[in-house]
């Protein structure tokens, strides 16, 4: 039987859950890196809804306010690119955990120094280093995750990384609404310092949380690899089994992986690798815009610009940023039983459609006093987000985890979380000029976006659903590059007879059954 011919076997461990509480928590304690990621994006749109900071730092007189607010979200994304290679740098080196260390000690320097500034150069500068820290977190934590998960449930445990980013974005919104009713010149500070909540939390946690498996087992730290598995892959009599299992499966492609490492260079040039590059620069490129960030960002002027008084913004912000909160659990519901192809393309479509709806409401409304039409717009920016979120923001942090093997799958976040913050720097720091000049004709450039995201994803990227990490690979067509499949393990575990036994200590009747080391 050929790898890819095994690849596509009835599995008997497919579908079964091979996970308990233990691993639930774990991952919501590694997503309070998401959180931090979540509340630094959505703060400063409840931040510059506060008047205090608009007097503070002279934006309420200046004559180049405009600029300046487009350069504190500007700078925020400008570090965010040299975050996302900082995590390359820092997760296969001295591991996922580091990282994620180093980032919310970033985070809450960053955010302190905001917190207590008292001019927009201060401000603007320690953005970038708050930018900085969440897109290293955004790059370190979704690999984190995707490497501690079972394939089988990779989708509903990835999706708690959206969960947590709601949560951040959610407590940003009510904290600014609390803080908005409290007097004074230094109410913004308040929310502003939050901002050192979650990464707290998370280097508090950081040493009871165990290291990705696969990163212990390219530093040869094998035994305390099998021991992650063997606790977090632990719910069924069959538990140490699975675990056995996968560490074999881990143990031998990370062989091959480690002596095929590549540059960033290498990647370009080698053609699978490239797909994958393109894919994921294209989804994140697209996604970002599609506009999310400019209508949480932009959110205060853009109700404003409906109408709204300060405390109605305020309020719509926080229902907007609620359903980034609840769109996920309902996600959880499906999104390990439907093509994770169709559900980023499904994504995309569904935010062109509300974004057409959308322009063609300001186009024809705004400015009037059509109280309905005017309630619509903010309604299809409620149904706006709920898409985005619902299909595309948490699968596609892990989709971009399950495409990249693993001694590349730090350089392929970074390559992708890079995109994503150019993308958001172009989009972003054009709006207010965009929006005062062009209007509703701007979100045309997100409806083409968004478009051309769902047509490239039917066109270009593979199904991944269900898939162990090591069988990617031969989606791509690299089936050669696939040591072993887990299909093949279980048939050969019940041929020979060896139900029972730990692959690791004799597996040389496996390799002689599946074919290791040969020739696919």
């Amino acid at each position: 039987m050929t790898a890819h011919g095994a690849s596509d076997t009835a599995n008997p461990e497919h579908g079964r859950r091979h996970f308990g509480a233990k691993l639930v928590f774990t991952i919501v304690f590694i997503c309070f890196g998401s959180s931090s990621f979540g509340f630094s994006n959505a703060v400063i749109g409840s931040t510059l809804g506060q008047p205090s900071f608009m007097s503070t730092m002279g934006l309420d007189t200046a004559t180049n306010a405009s600029s300046l607010i487009s350069a504190i979200l500007s700078m925020f994304y400008a570090g965010g690119f040299f975050g996302a290679f900082c995590h390359a740098l820092l997760a296969d080196r001295y591991g996922r955990k580091v990282s994620a260390s180093v980032a919310a000690s970033i985070m809450i320097i960053a955010a302190a120094i905001c917190t207590g500034s008292n001019n927009i150069g201060v401000y603007i500068a320690f953005r970038f280093f708050c930018g900085w820290a969440s897109y290293q977190f955004i790059c370190t934590i979704p690999t984190w995750v995707t490497e501690i998960t079972p394939p089988s449930h990779r989708g509903v445990l990835g999706n708690i990384i959206a969960v947590n980013i709601g949560l951040g974005y959610v407590i940003a919104s009510f904290s600014g609404i609390g803080f908005y009713f409290v007097k004074g010149d230094d109410q913004w500070r308040g929310v502003t310092g939050l901002q050192i909540l979650f990464p707290g939390l998370l280097l508090a946690a950081i040493y009871w949380l165990p290291e990705s498996p696969r990163y212990l087992i390219a530093k040869d730290r094998h035994e305390e690899a099998l021991a992650i598995l063997k606790t977090l892959h632990a719910s069924t009599s069959q538990a140490d089994h699975f675990a056995e299992m996968e560490f074999f499966q881990i143990r031998k492609q990370i062989e091959w992986d480690n002596a095929h490492k590549m540059t960033y260079l290498e990647i370009f040039k080698h053609p699978t690798m490239r797909k994958r590059a393109l894919i994921t620069i294209s989804l994140t490129w697209c996604m970002v815009g599609s506009g999310v960030l400019v209508i949480n960002n932009y959110g205060t002027a853009i109700y404003s610009a409906l109408g709204f008084n300060e405390l109605d913004t305020l309020l719509f912000l926080a229902g907007w940023v609620c359903i980034v909160l609840l769109a996920p659990f309902v996600c959880m519901t499906f999104v390990d039983r439907v093509s994770r192809t169709w559900l980023l393309a499904s994504g995309f479509f569904l935010c062109m459609c509300t974004l057409i709806v959308e322009a063609a409401l300001q186009k024809n409304f705004l400015g009037t006093n059509n109280t309905s039409a005017l309630s619509a717009a903010v309604a299809m920016t409620y149904l706006y987000v709920f898409f985005y979120v619902l299909c595309l923001d948490g699968p596609m942090f892990f989709y971009i985890g399950e495409i990249w093997p693993s001694h590349v799958r730090v350089q392929g976040f970074a390559i992708g979380i890079s995109a994503m913050c150019i993308s958001n720097l172009v989009w972003t720091a054009a709006a207010p000029v965009a929006f005062a000049n062009i209007g509703w004709k701007y979100y045309i450039f997100f409806i083409l976006q968004a478009a051309i995201g769902g047509v490239a994803t039917i066109l270009y990227s593979p199904n991944t659903l269900g898939k162990p990490l090591e069988e990617i690979a031969a989606l791509f067509g690299d089936t050669a590059e696939v040591v072993v499949f887990q299909a093949e393990l279980e048939e050969s575990r019940f041929e020979n007879g060896v139900e029972g036994k730990e692959f690791p200590e004799g597996v040389e009747h496996v390799e002689t059954a599946v074919g290791v080391g040969k020739e696919n």
